[in-house]
């Protein structure tokens, strides 16, 4: 009995023991597990080691957590993300500024800590848990890259020199280009300087292999004054060669270079930044800055995290946004980093400003869809209001075209054969239209007012009455305040000139005899003769006898002159015999004009619209036909018909169609005309023409029988020789009128 209570006792104590220690063991993991749930990094020190090591230490409350790190190339830097781990630091961010360490950065969110570190350039590195520790410590590579490099550069500039010849950059200047357009100018010294032409990081480097830098010329070049996308301009000796590195304002610019003869020439087009963003993305659609990631079976939703991280946006994640993925990413850009992990689980996002929502694609597509659902309900629904927009410059009536769109135009059309021409959507003092009342006209072209929407036009006062949703009519007044501007005008002046080039010559000859019959009586006998001889013929009481006028010469087939004024003749008396004189007048006449029929019509129009200018006279023919005699006009006029367009550069591009009409002696009506299509500067100066018509005339008048005379024949001929063209030549000159005056 006594041995069974011993017995019962002991077993008793046994159990008691094991419960003790049960309960130990629960504690202590009860203990563990809380002080696990609160672990916290308490400290961050960092020191430099030898060999230029830097060495960054995390401590924590208990024992460490082991980390997943990951590196980014561009931006370099190095994360750590502690997982069930909070941060008991006084502050964020702690500078170190040691070696390729610039800054640290301690986040926490979702659960997890993130220390990051900033470098200045990619290094390698390693980590290390021990205790309560975890070591980072960053490996300088510049003294190995050093080395390496300054060796690897001495066996390449010795390669180099004996490849190619010495070569010197003799001179560079900068210079502003008509277009705002920056251009560096490089004089070298030979026409085959080598040179390498490289875009980096915002900067165009050039890079001349064995080319010699004058110490003039190695120093940074400011050029920001002359307003154009270049800023700076180092040039630097490097090795065996020289760098000339172009550092330009705002990155949004495009360059080009060429080389002529010993002259380098490398522009700098400025762009805006819309046209900076539309070229990145003809060439590669992705724009956002490089990193790299390499990750096996890591969650999707702690990849975003990543990148949200890395790109400081808001990516919102939904519920069904799960699983693992594997990837090794090296130097990509962080949008498509992204698209490519969306991808693969087959997901899309949609972004509203720095907000990213990621979903599955069924998800997203059905989103969009009770959206666009709820905006037509919304529409639906909205209260209409009524505006008053007053044009100003441009007619309401074009402006409500725009408004109701093309299929209202075509109703108007239709309806508004054979009725009053101030009627239906364009005309009168209250013209209206609806886009409800066609909708069985619509096209593909759509105006500006929704469904429910319509537009009236008060013609008197250049009005237009919309009646729409309060949030069209802030669309429609956008587009008036766009389109209702004043349009540029274009002064067209033209020369239009008919040019004779006329050349006449005659040659001919005038010979007659003159007699004194009766001295005393006063009478004289003369056949042929002229009285610009003078007094010939002396009297025996010392006085002249003059040639009477009489039927003049024997012979006239001398030249005729202008405006009877001989230009040619030479006089002279052959013979002398007792009372015979023979006189002979040799003449020839040279006749060249170059005369100009000028006309200056001037004309000035908008921007776009035709302008015509005539003057003539309308000249009447008569016709029959069956129905009888009719006497019709036509014009003979000069006329002048121009549309100019003005385009973006300043040029001006023209339609043009001259006429100079004129009417015939003969009858009918001699035309000269010219359509041409051309594109000139402004204020430049443009001929037209080349088209000659012209005559030759070819005379000879001469005696029968003397003329045909050997020796003495040309004595009774004469010559008359003609050759006349005409050309037409039009000159025209457009001048665009400036703001500034037309508001004069």
């Amino acid at each position: 009995m006594n041995m069974q209570k011993n017995k019962m006792r002991t077993l008793q104590k046994q159990s008691n023991y094991a419960c003790l220690i049960l309960g130990a063991w629960l504690l202590m993991l009860q203990v563990t597990s809380v002080w696990a749930g609160n672990t916290a990094i308490t400290e961050l020190n960092f020191s430099s080691l030898a060999g230029d090591k830097i060495q960054i230490q995390l401590g924590m409350n208990g024992p460490a957590v082991t980390p997943k790190v990951f590196q980014t190339d561009n931006p370099a830097r190095i994360a750590l993300d502690f997982a069930g781990v909070t941060s008991g630091l006084e502050k964020k961010l702690y500078s170190v500024n040691q070696g390729a360490a610039g800054a640290v950065y301690v986040v926490e969110a979702s659960g997890r800590t993130r220390v990051i570190i900033n470098l200045t350039e990619t290094v390698p590195y390693e980590t290390r848990v021990d205790g309560n520790k975890v070591y980072v410590i960053l490996k300088p590579i510049s003294a190995i890259i050093t080395t390496k490099t300054q060796g690897q550069e001495k066996q390449v500039d010795r390669k180099i020199t004996r490849l190619l010849p010495e070569q010197t950059i003799k001179n560079i200047d900068f210079r502003r280009g008509p277009k705002g357009e920056g251009r560096l100018l490089l004089a070298l010294s030979t026409p085959n300087t080598v040179v390498d032409v490289q875009e980096r990081g915002g900067k165009v480097i050039l890079n001349f292999l064995n080319t010699k830098l004058p110490d003039a010329l190695v120093k940074r070049f400011d050029v920001a004054d002359f307003a154009t996308p270049v800023q700076t301009i180092d040039a630097q000796p490097r090795g065996a060669g020289v760098t000339i590195s172009i550092a330009t304002i705002d990155g949004n610019y495009d360059y080009s270079s060429y080389q002529s003869d010993g002259l380098l020439t490398v522009d700098f087009l400025p762009l805006t930044r819309a046209e900076k963003e539309a070229k990145l993305k003809e060439k590669f659609a992705y724009v956002g800055n490089k990193l790299s990631l390499n990750f096996q079976e890591i969650e999707v939703r702690a990849v975003l995290q990543i990148l949200a991280d890395f790109t400081d946006l808001n990516i919102v994640a939904a519920d069904s946004v799960g699983g693992n993925v594997s990837l090794r990413l090296n130097d990509v850009p962080w949008d498509q980093a992204l698209d490519l992990i969306l991808k693969s689980k087959g997901l899309a996002k949609r972004r509203a400003g720095n907000v990213v929502m990621v979903a599955p694609t069924a998800e997203i597509i059905k989103i969009e869809e009770e959206e666009l659902a709820a905006n037509r309900v919304v529409e639906q629904l909205e209260p209409l209001r009524t505006e008053y927009i007053q044009i100003n410059y441009a007619k309401a009536e074009d402006i409500q075209v725009l408004l109701v769109g093309s299929n209202v135009v075509k109703s108007a059309a239709s309806s508004a054969s054979g009725s009053d021409r101030n009627s239906g959507v364009f005309g009168g003092s209250n013209s209206t239209a609806s886009r409800s009342s066609r909708t069985t006209e619509m096209s593909d072209t759509r105006g500006v007012l929704s469904i429910r929407g319509s537009s009236t036009v008060d013609s008197r006062t250049n009005t237009i009455i919309v009646k729409d949703t309060a949030k069209q009519l802030e669309e429609i007044r956008e587009m008036i305040r766009i389109l209702d501007v004043p349009v540029r005008q274009v002064m067209i002046e033209s020369r239009i000139v008919i040019a004779d080039n006329n050349f006449a010559q005659e040659i001919g000859v005038k010979f007659g005899v003159a007699k004194a019959a009766s001295v005393n009586g006063g009478k004289v006998f003369a056949l042929g003769a002229e009285p610009t001889f003078g007094e010939l013929i002396p009297d025996d009481d010392g006085s002249f006898v003059t040639v009477p006028d009489g039927p003049g010469y024997l012979v006239d087939l001398g030249a005729n002159a202008i405006n009877a004024h001989p230009v040619g003749a030479l006089g002279m008396t052959l013979a002398r015999a007792a009372d015979y004189v023979l006189n002979l007048e040799l003449s020839a006449l040279e006749n060249e004009n170059r005369g100009e029929v000028l006309a200056n019509p001037r004309v000035m129009t908008s921007d776009r619209e035709l302008a015509f200018i005539k003057q003539g006279v309308q000249i009447p023919y008569t016709t029959v036909s069956q129905d009888g005699t009719q006497t019709q006009l036509i014009d003979a006029v000069l006329e002048l018909n121009v549309t100019p367009q003005i385009t973006p550069d300043g040029d001006v591009i023209m339609d043009l169609l001259i006429k100079k009409d004129a009417p015939n002696v003969a009858g009918g009506i001699d035309k000269r005309e010219i359509e041409t299509m051309v594109r000139v500067s402004d204020g430049e100066t443009i001929v037209l023409g080349g088209v000659y018509e012209g005559d030759s005339i070819n005379e000879q008048y001469r005696i029968p029988f003397f003329g045909d005379l050997p020796g003495v024949g040309f004595l009774f001929k004469k010559k008359i020789e003609s050759d006349r063209k005409r050309e037409l030549l039009i000159f025209v000159t457009p001048k665009i009128i400036k703001d500034s005056l037309s508001l004069r």
